[in-house]
């Protein structure tokens, strides 16, 4: 009787351990972009998606939106995370036509770092006053402008350091088109984008944790950062006086209101900010972010990597909003979601639809 030698043996273990693990092999699906949305995407949406899809393995990277936005555009992401909807122009420059799903809505709340103050006072900010602080016209936290919002707090004679991102951002964009609605001062000679040129001496932190960062650590300081990020690192934040005239709470149902009050004017295209809406309990700074993705994925070059994706993005618009509450967001409204998914099913591969 005749036995296969030693090497024929291993040589065809091998063989079935490799066979195996391509038949296992895990399909991954690469995004970057918005830290915004990085506390429910990294915390939340992809280790329960992989929990229970453990074929799919999910890198996200919390780039800034304008890094994301360069890396789908430059097609070495398979979709892009971003608070500011992409412009025409860089619409234009797409090898071909992307699509846009926004994917839950938050606040951008004003943090600070006061001594004395204590954090359960809440400052009182509204629009005018916060533009001129980042103008550079009010520079001190005990100007009268400040002090006839807070008539019961006693403010500190303390210099005032504007915190920004230094990097290409989407929270930014939200927070410039929010001081663009309120100021025609900040409209004109600054704008809205994702990175602006900074009136006021202050001081830049890439990513919005380390904007968070900034202000935790500087007397004075004042910056914008997704309420995630305050609620996180222990900050204080403003009561922002709403366009009724209204101080408000970044709370999730200020954003569901103020969705509620744009949301019928909802685009084709879904790029649509929450800025300054009317209504008495409508919190005035938020924004939807986005998950950007092209129409067509055959740049992938695999079909299960392109249909990873978009289940991805299913499950993000379906399953995935039961946890948008508890991470300090706003879950999309039911008449969204239905559009979105509709949406979803026109992405196709090879010129078939992945999603039936």
């Amino acid at each position: 009787m005749s036995y296969p030698s030693k090497t024929r043996l291993l040589t065809s273990v091998a063989a079935i351990l490799a066979a195996g693990a391509v038949a296992h092999a895990a399909t991954d699906i690469r995004g970057a972009g918005s830290t915004f949305v990085a506390p429910i995407m990294l915390k939340k949406w992809i280790p329960q998606y992989e929990k229970t899809h453990p074929h799919v393995e999910i890198d996200y990277q919390a780039v800034g939106s304008g890094t994301g936005i360069k890396d789908i555009t430059a097609q070495t992401v398979n979709f892009c995370g971003s608070d500011a909807p992409m412009t025409d122009s860089q619409m234009r420059h797409t090898p071909t036509a992307v699509l846009h799903f926004p994917e839950v809505a938050g606040p951008v709340v004003m943090s600070y770092n006061l001594p004395g103050v204590p954090p359960s006072t809440h400052v009182h900010l509204d629009g005018k006053t916060l533009a001129n602080i980042y103008l550079g016209r009010i520079r001190h936290w005990d100007n009268s402008a400040i002090k006839a919002l807070n008539p019961n707090v006693t403010l500190p004679h303390l210099r005032i350091l504007v915190v920004h991102r230094s990097d290409g951002s989407g929270t930014t964009y939200i927070f410039t088109g929010y001081l663009s609605s309120v100021s025609k001062r900040w409209k004109q000679h600054v704008g809205q984008s994702t990175m602006v040129r900074w009136p006021a001496m202050g001081r830049g932190g890439n990513g919005s944790s380390g904007v968070a960062g900034i202000v935790q650590k500087t007397r004075g300081a004042i910056g914008y950062v997704e309420f995630a990020y305050a609620m996180d690192g222990h900050l204080p934040y403003a009561l922002m006086v709403n366009k009724a005239g209204v101080p408000q709470k970044p709370t999730i149902h200020g954003v569901v209101v103020a969705q509620a009050a744009l949301v019928k004017h909802l685009p084709k295209d879904f790029r649509l900010p929450i800025i300054n809406p009317p209504g008495k309990k409508a919190y005035p700074i938020s924004g939807f972010t986005y998950l950007i993705i092209y129409k067509d994925m055959d740049y992938m070059r695999s079909h299960a990597k392109a249909l990873a994706t978009v289940k991805f993005i299913h499950w993000i618009l379906t399953k995935g909003q039961n946890y948008a509450k508890s991470m300090q967001y706003a879950r999309l409204p039911s008449n969204m979601q239905k559009r979105l998914i509709a949406q979803l099913k026109t992405v196709t591969y090879k010129g078939q639809p992945l999603l039936k």
